[in-house]
């Protein structure tokens, strides 16, 4: 099984600390394993929970941007689904 890292009880996304294949399972920690739906490269995110689109992502237990649409569990996070620019203006 892979491993990712979740700094934060709040963290709607984990970073995963090996490179993973769709469809192979990743540990979190604290019972929490999800199953890839996309291929992610080390040190990319990865949906925790299902996220609704204009929802805040959260890593580290901070606001690092928004998703631009919806994304369900297990589901790569970048910047082809989150969006920080808003945040930043």
């Amino acid at each position: 099984m892979k491993k990712g890292i979740r700094l934060n009880s709040k963290d709607n996304v984990g970073v995963v600390v090996q490179d993973v294949n769709a469809g192979e399972e990743v540990d979190f920690g604290n019972g929490l394993v999800v199953t890839a739906l996309d291929s992610i490269a080390l040190p990319h995110k990865l949906a925790l929970v299902d996220i609704e689109a204009g929802s805040y992502i959260i890593k580290y237990g901070e606001i690092m941007g928004y998703a631009t649409q919806d994304i369900p569990v297990g589901r790569h996070v970048h910047d082809h689904n989150c969006d920080s620019e808003k945040l930043m203006k």
